[in-house]
């Protein structure tokens, strides 16, 4: 039998911080969750710390559950990184081949990769990841997997996501006061995306919309590859302010109402006239308010959020035209309807998204809230630090994640 290896990811997002410990061996097919762990967010505000000693405490209390629930000690983890910080932007890298015979290796992919992440950025920012689209071999361009193959000269055409340096910095300080060493971090939509489509769905177009609390994060495909990714600073948070400002109630109050009596289109409403009695929520509240007014707040609030999104896309030339369609994950996706809301939005096929392969705590995370952190455990995965899930081959992220670690540990 294989030697059993866990690997633990952790979502630092706005509304909760969820931490799941994953078991993996080299005669298992499937990761296998044995700890889950989660905690009201404090200090994250729409993806970024604000406050350090409140996200530290989140943070340990979360770590901590998770290693209680599943038996285990650990020390390190990957990470989500959220916040409209993050900006995509295309890069390209041309080398020439090393070897005499022409024959590409697994070195000429890391130097061209790190040739096209030489790209001029503000002092303030720096590079989360770099992830190749494609590789040019003497002008034929379209390829994937390219060592083995012949050529003397050597393209690579990359999508670089960078970020704040400071956030990333106090997101270190985060971990480092739990003392929790970072495998990696990974953009949010990237990591959920990781774990609810398929090749298919990437083959063919589609996009993976996060809707998470204080932020609606995007991750688009094509051919495979990630074209283009993006973080609205717009999300469930927002209608429950809507909802406590709009039916003059607390903000925990109007967060009960959204998820108990929310819905995201009035034409959906069976009856119209639907009461909610708030002194069932709360015995200091006396007030009666319609479902209709709910709904009618929520859907205002929610078809700004798409249209926001459809501008997103039809920046990038994709409005109306992914065929595999939206997959749908966070928490905000499990509000009743939005996937109708969505079709009618954006003009695509919607699905909601549920975590993919994951084997464990029975139903626990068949859920699309967990679609980011059950991603960062596949991503840990293919990183190929375990066994039989190694690739062998150069990941670019990897090169980037340690000159990183490297470079912040010269920093005082």
């Amino acid at each position: 039998m294989s030697r059993e290896n866990h690997i633990t990811a952790i979502d630092a997002g706005s509304h909760y911080i969820t931490t799941i410990i994953a078991a993996v061996s080299g005669d298992l097919l499937t990761p296998q969750v044995v700890g889950i762990g989660k905690s009201r967010s404090q200090g994250i505000r729409k993806g970024v710390v604000v406050d350090l000693e409140d996200a530290i405490k989140c943070v340990k209390k979360s770590f901590t559950d998770a290693q209680q629930v599943a038996g285990v000690s650990v020390s390190s983890a990957y990470v989500s990184i959220g916040g409209n910080h993050i900006t995509a932007v295309p890069s390209r890298g041309v080398v020439a081949v090393s070897r005499a015979d022409g024959q590409i290796s697994n070195d000429d992919i890391e130097r061209v990769i790190t040739a096209s992440s030489t790209l001029a950025l503000p002092a303030n920012q720096e590079i989360l990841h770099n992830l190749p689209n494609e590789y040019i071999i003497d002008g034929e361009g379209g390829l994937r997997d390219v060592v083995g193959m012949n050529g003397l000269r050597l393209e690579a055409n990359t999508l670089i996501l960078h970020g704040s340096s400071a956030h990333l910095k106090t997101i270190d300080k985060c971990m480092e006061g739990n003392d929790i060493e970072v495998d990696g971090y990974v953009l949010s939509p990237i990591a959920a995306s990781k774990a609810v489509l398929s090749k298919r769905q990437r083959e063919l177009g589609v996009a993976c919309i996060d809707m998470g609390g204080g932020t609606t994060d995007i991750a688009v495909y094509e051919d495979g590859n990630l074209i283009h990714a993006g973080i609205l600073p717009i999300g469930g948070d927002n209608i429950t302010n809507d909802l406590a400002i709009g039916l003059r109630v607390g903000v925990d109050i109007a967060e009960r109402i959204k998820r108990e009596y929310g819905m995201a289109r009035v034409a959906d409403l069976l009856q119209k006239r639907d009461v909610i009695d708030l002194s069932q929520l709360d015995s200091n509240e006396k007030d009666t308010i319609l479902r209709k007014d709910v709904v009618e707040i929520m859907e205002a609030r929610l078809n700004e959020i798409f249209d926001l999104v459809n501008k997103d896309l039809k920046r990038i030339g994709k409005e109306a035209y992914l065929p595999g369609g939206v997959v749908l994950v966070g928490g905000s996706a499990k509000i009743p309807h939005i996937v109708d809301l969505c079709r009618d939005k954006l003009r695509l096929a919607t699905q909601i998204g549920f975590p993919r392969d994951v084997e464990g705590i029975a139903g626990s995370v068949d859920d699309p809230s967990f679609a980011t952190v059950l991603g960062l455990i596949f991503w840990g995965i293919e990183e190929g630090k375990y066994g039989r899930f190694s690739f062998g081959n150069f990941s670019p992220n990897n090169s980037v994640t340690s000159m990183k670690k490297w470079l912040r540990n010269l920093l005082p």
